[in-house]
């Protein structure tokens, strides 16, 4: 497999021309700083910055302007690094609260942000750009924000950054994003008559356009909301619409083409297609304060997503009953003909997806989003590109619009209709492996038709079948379920021999894994902060955490190592990390204390490595021990706080046969028994914004997780105090369940305050049946191994998900029925783990040097984290193909 990757903006961007070499030829010196270029830096911690907007098209112009305004006052500024980075800024792409900004300006004092704003006013005259909505205007392409220079950040006891400012008295205040702008009430305006107000309206009037009333907002963008709207232009006249709306200069290209291009385009489409194509009809294209709109007729029903969720159920096509897949099938027959059509028309729809295919409640099927739909005959630049799994790889390359392209989106929404699971899933498997996997995904589907598609989604366009042979195999299909003459039943699957599977993945880890290029250490998927002025962090990352991070890769390949599954390559690899880890560098979630995201985790990953014998215990080795069990306790939960930071110390004491690590279990002990609410819950500390004074019932964060520690504390140490506490933490999970659908089957609210039910690892019904079946396992009180088994209860083995990983997805949910199979006794949740993990083997792909990867939760990279990439896949084959209980479910004694 490819290392080449990361869709970061640092690499995966497509090589435009910089700004550089403009800077430089007006005399600066700039650095590349992600997906800025910067000249010279402010030392201010925050003040009123400037913001300069600018499309692609004028972006070489608008230097040209403001660049001898910007030498001269001798200011700190940065802009986008390209065409293509300012091009993501105005469509949305890093942030809502970052469009239009193509150039931010740090003045040394107020004063000179005021004479400053005045030259680049009169400099922009002329120019056109996106409105900055997070921004007050000023006046042409120029705007203002109070905010961070050198933004104060601070990390939250979850290891999750927040930004902030001081406020007039000097405490920490958030540095908010907030649209419209609203200046703080201790920064004076220093821009002589201008209100601090927002850029944009944020309302509009009862009738909009002419003649409509906007009902309700249908879908949030950064380049135009999608509305409901009611058109109203004489009591005669009355009809239901949905209003696209272009924010101008958004989506502006290199040719001078923004949203609204698209949007007038898209309704001369629609015209010319009126009578040949299912299209909806639109009204004519109208502008207000210059943003455009495009209404087009309301159509009843749902998208395609929304029917073959409902339809599946997240089960497999079988799962669909008769009805349900006659649906489907006529819905995926009409969309065959209808793209016929639309090519006989000589357009090439270049983005038919899940949400542009609409199945209306009349029976019909509907093109949608015909957006950046391209004549073969018009030599003009297309507009964009198309959604990723189902455009095809040679329009994602660029190349120019062929009939192929929509006949390859075609052969993948089929396969997600048959299958479940998103394109990228399916496809990322390769050639034999591809093949395979589908016909086990889609086992009740003629061979004649999955051949066809398969066909359909082939890496050559000329391999590709028409549509026409498509469309017959899906009317054969359903002309026979009609009939009464489904398929023959589905010959029995091959037994998969998880153990050598458990050792392709292995091999996969060390060989074909997401890596860094210097370091040579496993990378993970960074983790989003949603701060609205967090401008734009790499898309992967160094960690050291045992939930994501190198200590869980570390931790997976010594558990392989301790199922018997040998690997050649292992011991210098995890040497080399261990070395790392030791070396305590610089990252994300350094100094974290925890067992799933700190050091904690880390030390565990270490001890199962010594103990594999693939590493030496060394007195580095034993301080890290030292270190992290004298960290003090300040949150009570397992993936960053006491119950983990129990549970790592009980875990490296066994490991690496030392006693020291226990005192820490001890403490955490005492602390969760002293923290504990008088009905056996726990209420989440100060520290956490969004969490804190929230009562949650799961494994990772919640009640379920911390009465796990308690009932091992009090079983390895005969600890009543934790017995007790452990106890009565039983009673708070079993008084807050609630039945599934009338059912035996339970389940509960993430938390007091959200009462969204979750059904995974982290948080969810089957992440507390670990719970109940740890305190059977110490009780054997029948009770708790009923409770365990309704957790339980719910759980289908033919799931089909899209996240793979134990955190929140197959995996975790396999490795929790084997936990039920080993600790009840019985085999039938071996048997359900076992068909879930067929699932997770035929979504991976097979090297040709015989290892196995998978894209686990990330949609794009290999990513080797335990509990959110491969290594959690690998560690539960290997549960499943070892001969005895050797292994317990991952980070648990």
């Amino acid at each position: 497999m490819s290392q080449a990757m990361n869709p970061s903006p640092d690499s995966a961007l497509p090589d435009t021309t910089t700004y550089h070499d403009h800077l430089r030829q007006a005399g600066f010196s700039p650095t590349t700083g992600g997906v800025w270029l910067k000249a010279g830096r402010s030392e201010r911690v925050q003040g009123w910055k400037l913001h300069v907007s600018s499309v692609p098209a004028e972006a070489h112009a608008l230097l040209e302007a403001i660049l001898p305004v910007l030498r001269a006052s001798q200011v700190p500024f940065k802009i986008a690094r390209d065409a293509t980075i300012l091009g993501l800024l105005n469509e949305g792409g890093l942030g809502a609260t970052q469009v239009g900004k193509f150039c931010t300006i740090y003045p040394a004092d107020d004063a000179a942000a005021s004479a400053l704003a005045a030259q680049l006013v009169a400099a922009t005259r002329g120019f056109n750009g996106p409105v900055i909505t997070s921004d007050m205007a000023l006046g042409n392409l120029v705007y203002a924000r109070y905010g961070g220079f050198n933004t104060i950040v601070e990390r939250d006891l979850l290891g999750q950054h927040h930004l902030y400012i001081r406020d007039g008295a000097g405490e920490l205040i958030a540095d908010a994003y907030t649209q419209p702008f609203v200046a703080p009430s201790f920064a004076a305006c220093p821009f002589d008559g201008v209100p601090a107000t927002a850029a944009r309206r944020a309302g509009g009037p009862a009738t909009f356009g002419p003649g409509y009333v906007l009902v309700d907002v249908i879908k949030q963008h950064a380049k135009g909301n999608v509305y409901l709207a009611i058109l109203a232009s004489s009591q005669d006249s009355v009809a239901a619409r949905v209003i696209k709306e272009g924010r101008k200069h958004c989506l502006s290209d290199i040719h001078g083409r923004d949203i609204r291009v698209r949007l007038r385009r898209q309704g001369e489409i629609h015209a010319r297609l009126e009578g040949l194509v299912p299209v909806p009809a639109c009204d004519p294209y109208f502008e207000v304060e210059g943003d455009g709109y495009l209404p087009m007729a309301y159509l009843a029903g749902a998208d395609l997503e929304s029917v073959v969720q409902a339809t599946l159920k997240r089960g497999p096509w079988s799962a669909a009953g008769r009805a349900g897949q006659l649906r489907l099938l006529g819905a995926l027959r009409q969309l065959t003909g209808a793209v016929q059509r639309l090519h006989g028309a000589g357009f090439v729809h270049r983005d038919l997806s899940v949400s542009n295919v609409w199945l209306g409640d009349d029976g019909n099927t509907w093109l949608l989003d015909l957006e950046i739909a391209q004549h073969v005959g018009d030599p003009s630049p297309v507009f964009g590109k198309g959604t990723p799994g189902f455009m095809a790889p040679e329009q994602e390359a660029g190349a120019a619009p062929t009939f192929a392209q929509d006949i390859h989106a075609v052969a993948a929404l089929i396969l997600f209709a048959l299958t479940g699971l998103d394109p990228r899933r399916t496809l990322f498997a390769r050639a034999d492996s591809r093949a395979r996997n589908v016909r086990h995904l889609a086992a009740s589907v003629p061979d004649a038709l999955l051949d066809v598609v398969l066909a359909g989604v082939d890496d050559d366009p000329l391999a590709r079948p028409a549509l026409a042979a498509i469309g017959q195999q899906l009317a054969a299909y359903e002309a026979g379920l009609r009939a009464g003459c489904a398929p023959g039943a589905t010959p029995p699957a091959a037994p998969i021999d998880f153990a050598a599977c458990a050792h392709a993945a292995g091999l996969g880890l060390l060989h074909h894994a997401f890596r860094d290029p210097h370091s040579g250490l496993w990378l993970s998927a960074g983790i989003a902060n949603a701060g609205g002025g967090q401008e734009q962090a790499s898309s992967y990352e160094l960690r050291r955490g045992a939930n994501r991070g190198v200590a869980g890769v570390v931790y997976a390949l010594a558990r392989l190592q301790r199922a018997g599954i040998a690997l050649g390559d292992a011991a210098p690899a995890l040497g080399q990390a261990v070395d790392w880890l030791l070396s305590d560098a610089v990252t994300p979630d350094r100094g974290m204390p925890g067992l799933h995201f700190g050091d904690a985790g880390v030390a565990v990953g270490i001890a199962e490595a010594v103990c594999a014998g693939l590493v030496p215990a060394t007195p580095r080795i034993g301080e890290l021990i030292e270190r992290v069990f004298a960290a003090p306790i300040t949150w009570p939960d397992l993936t960053h706080g006491a119950a983990g930071q129990g549970l790592a110390a009980m875990m490296c004491a066994d490991s690496l046969g030392t006693h020291a690590p226990l005192a820490m279990a001890q403490r955490c002990a005492r602390y969760l028994a002293e923290t504990q609410a008088p009905d056996g819950s726990w209420v989440m500390p100060d520290g956490v914004p969004g969490m804190s004074g929230e009562t949650l019932s799961g494994f990772a964060h919640g009640v379920a997780g911390m009465v796990f520690f308690l009932l091992e504390h009090g079983a390895r140490f005969n600890d009543r105090t934790s017995g007790a506490s452990a106890a009565r933490g039983l009673r708070w999970l079993e008084g807050h369940a609630l039945p599934v659908d009338g059912t035996a089957a339970l389940q509960w609210h993430y938390s007091d305050r959200q009462g969204a039910v979750w059904n995974w690892w982290c948080h969810g019904a089957p992440g507390i049946a670990l719970t109940f079946l740890r305190a059977y396992r110490h009780t054997r009180d029948p009770a708790m191994a009923l409770l365990a088994r309704r957790a339980l209860d719910a759980v289908d083995p033919h799931l089909r998900a899209p996240n793979l990983t134990i955190c929140h997805g197959l995996a975790g949910i396999g490795e929790i029925l084997l936990e039920a199979a080993q600790t009840l006794g019985e085999p039938a949740w071996r048997d359900k783990a076992a068909t879930l993990a067929g699932t997770i083997v035929h979504l991976g792909h097979r090297c040709a040097d015989g290892s196995l990867v998978w894209l686990a939760e990330d949609p794009v990279a290999p990513t080797a984290d335990l509990m959110v990439g491969m290594g959690g896949v690998a560690h539960f084959l290997a549960r499943l193909g070892e001969g005895g209980p050797a292994l317990g479910f991952p980070l648990l004694p």
